[in-house]
């Protein structure tokens, strides 16, 4: 799903205008943020680079002083639960992040469906860069025509 603009690390910080909200998919992209004094508004992560653990003891997110919620997503999908940890985050005021047991890669098409418009999203393109997403109606419609076109597990 990358719509939106790939950038590379030396082009992140600058590239992130005046967001209504920012909103981080992803241990690295996240992880840099953070260790550059910039904290999202909701930081959806989930121990793992590259489909490697991350040691949690040092770990930028997980020393993040807010707001948590953990969710169970097994890779390749999105359930419920993780969708309403998005909204729910989106909802608050101060910032929270979300720790996905499993995997939180599809987190970036929902908060591409939901995120009101001026917010940017960043996530990770592994081996490539970040994406940079500013929401607004028509990357909502897109984002929710690719969700509605996935298969449903019952």
């Amino acid at each position: 799903m990358p719509f939106g603009t790939l950038l590379n690390g030396e082009e992140l910080l600058g590239a992130i205008p005046k967001c209504e909200k920012l909103i981080t998919v992803g241990d690295m992209v996240s992880s840099t943020l953070i260790n550059k004094g910039v904290i999202p508004h909701l930081t959806i992560y989930d121990r793992r680079t590259e489909r490697r653990e991350l040691d949690a003891s040092e770990h930028s997110v997980d020393l993040l002083d807010v707001p948590e919620m953990v969710v169970d997503n097994p890779p390749g999908l999105i359930t419920p639960e993780l969708f309403k940890a998005v909204k729910d985050g989106l909802d608050q005021k101060g910032k929270v992040k979300v720790r996905v047991q499993g995997e939180e890669d599809l987190a970036a098409l929902v908060c591409a469906a939901i995120a009101p418009a001026g917010c940017c999203l960043l996530y990770g393109l592994p081996k490539k860069g970040v994406v940079l997403v500013m929401t607004d109606a028509k990357v909502n419609r897109t984002a929710q025509q690719l969700i509605r076109s996935m298969e449903v597990l019952k």
